[in-house]
């Protein structure tokens, strides 16, 4: 592809713009080179999220798993336990009041796998029955 230069005839890019070309297309294939290279942070253990009136805290890095905590949002207490389940943990807290601030602390210490998903329930409850307060995940994964 040219352009009508100033004389009416059909030119080409100089080889000067020809070179500026080149050498920005081999600064963009190297740094995507080196973004590979270097990879990216892992992501997964290390996160938090809320649904409803349930929070779900993963403490760790990449795979491996500290803890989990289940705790409810800001005016989301309510009497009845937390299950804590997925990627190998399957664990309901005591039976009590769950006020804001009030964790309920699952110790793991190991890796846990790849896309493994990780989940807290709060369950009120309500007349002999169990009514569900949210239910928050979170995905482990590099």
């Amino acid at each position: 592809m040219g352009f009508l230069s100033f004389w009416g005839t059909k030119a080409g890019p100089t080889a000067g713009a020809r070179a500026r070309r080149a050498l920005r297309t081999g600064a963009v294939a190297a740094g995507a080179v080196a973004l590979l290279a270097v990879g990216a942070p892992p992501a997964g253990a290390g996160s938090r999220g809320c649904n409803h009136r349930t929070c779900i805290a993963v403490d760790g890095s990449g795979l491996h798993v500290d803890a989990v905590s289940a705790s409810t949002t800001w005016g989301g207490d309510f009497t009845g336990h937390f299950h804590v389940w997925g990627g190998g943990l399957d664990t309901n807290s005591r039976t009590g009041f769950w006020g804001y601030h009030q964790k309920f602390t699952v110790p793991v210490g190991r890796d846990l796998p790849n896309r493994s998903v990780v989940c807290a329930e709060g369950w009120e409850h309500v007349k002999g029955g169990f009514q569900s307060r949210g239910r928050a995940c979170e995905e482990i994964h590099l």
